[in-house]
């Protein structure tokens, strides 16, 4: 009896030691699986930056270009209307420079 005593106590230290050495290797193994989750999210994290980065940079180029072209059209809407003021006035300097040739070199 004694004996069958000690051999179910081994035997309990024997089961306690495996289940120990189980609950370490499971503990390692779901160490070693959320360090690989952790460089995935990482790496995945990483390339929806770079991403959101590039759709930023891409849109700011669009606006850049739309504004650009509002500039422009401005700037040449300026341009058409000096060059309609200088037509107008192209006949009216003409005529004040040959009034003051002819009036300075003229009849007299």
């Amino acid at each position: 009896m004694a004996y069958e005593i000690l051999k179910t106590i081994v035997d309990a230290e024997a089961q306690a030691v495996e289940k120990k050495r189980q609950a370490a290797e499971h503990a390692e193994q779901l160490k070693q699986q959320a360090q690989t989750d952790a460089a995935s999210l990482l790496e995945q994290t990483r390339k929806e930056g770079l991403r959101l980065m590039e759709d930023s940079v891409e849109r700011a180029v669009e606006d850049s270009v739309a504004t650009i072209q509002g500039i422009r059209r401005q700037a040449d809407e300026a341009c058409q209307e000096i060059r309609k003021q200088a037509a107008g006035k192209k006949e009216e300097a003409i005529q004040a420079v040959i009034g003051k040739v002819v009036g300075t070199y003229g009849s007299n």
